[in-house]
């Protein structure tokens, strides 16, 4: 149900920022990134155009991208200003983000995940029960719910399947979940 990563539904936010991933080695002696990817949907970066390198110092630089591919759970990125081995070695570390614009738009019910963190949590019946904190799961398995009122514990994990969340509303920045008995014990 959700889009790792940072998970509008099917609207991209212009300009806004996206988390690539960050540099965890290179290929070859032409300065090719090997990128271990902040989502897990890898397709939506397919056709990236332009990226931005934050190195370790906070040194931020723009790059075109001439080629973006998926290989053994890692992207695999040639930048047109990269052309050797020493300049991609010295961006090992770094964090690469492009534009929310450059990204595949997402299918229905598909969220970024920094869409669903800060939402309202209510019931169907309009009971208001708290904020969502975190995502769990490397799928986004599981919302992290604060409870509104705290109770044995502060924060609750509600399955994010359709059964139990019928309604993401981003814009509006609310969730409705079906409260099953014994789902917020």
């Amino acid at each position: 149900m959700t889009s790792q990563d940072n998970l509008t539904g099917n609207e991209a936010k212009t300009g806004s920022t996206f988390a690539v991933g960050v540099v965890i080695g290179v290929l070859g002696l032409k300065g090719v990134l090997k990128v271990r990817p902040e989502t897990n949907n890898p397709d939506l970066l397919s056709n990236i155009k332009s990226v931005e390198i934050a190195t370790t110092k906070g040194i931020k630089t723009a790059h075109k991208v001439q080629s973006v591919k998926y290989e053994k759970r890692n992207l695999v990125l040639s930048l047109k200003e990269i052309s050797d081995r020493n300049h991609a070695e010295s961006l090992i570390g770094s964090t690469i983000t492009t534009t929310r614009d450059q990204i595949r738009a997402l299918d229905e019910d598909e969220f970024w995940m920094t869409d669903l963190i800060g939402a309202q949590v209510y019931s169907t019946e309009g009971t208001h029960l708290g904020t969502i904190c975190d995502i769990v799961g490397q799928a986004g398995d599981f919302l992290e719910m604060k409870r509104l009122t705290p109770a044995d514990a502060d924060t609750v994990l509600l399955p994010f399947v359709k059964a139990i969340v019928p309604t993401v509303d981003i814009a509006n920045k609310r969730i409705e979940i079906v409260n099953l008995p014994g789902l917020l014990d």
